[in-house]
C-alpha cells in the first residue's frame, strides 16, 4: 500500500518507492527511506508526518504516493 493509504500510529517497513520522478526519489533517500526502513506514521493531515530512526519528517501526498509499505 502506500504511505499516503497507513494508518496513524502503525509501523510499517518501507517495501519499494517508485522511481519515474528522480527528484522526488532524490528527496525521499536523502529522509534516508530506502527499502527495508522502518516508520511511523504520525500524521496524515495537513501533511503526512513520519519518524525514521530518531527524526521526524513531514512530507505532502504526493511524494507520501510514491512511497509503497507494508505493516510490520
Amino acid at each position: 500500500m502506500r504511505l499516503t493509504d497507513g494508518k496513524i500510529n502503525n509501523i510499517y517497513i518501507v517495501e519499494s518507492i517508485e522511481i519515474v520522478d528522480k527528484d522526488a526519489l532524490n528527496k525521499i533517500s536523502s529522509m534516508g527511506i530506502l527499502p527495508g526502513t522502518e516508520l511511523i506514521l504520525l500524521q496524515k493531515k495537513p501533511t503526512l508526518v513520519f519518524k525514521v530512526y530518531n527524526s521526524r519528517f513531514a512530507i505532502d501526498n504526493f511524494l507520501g504516493g510514491k512511497i509503497y509499505v507494508r505493516t510490520l
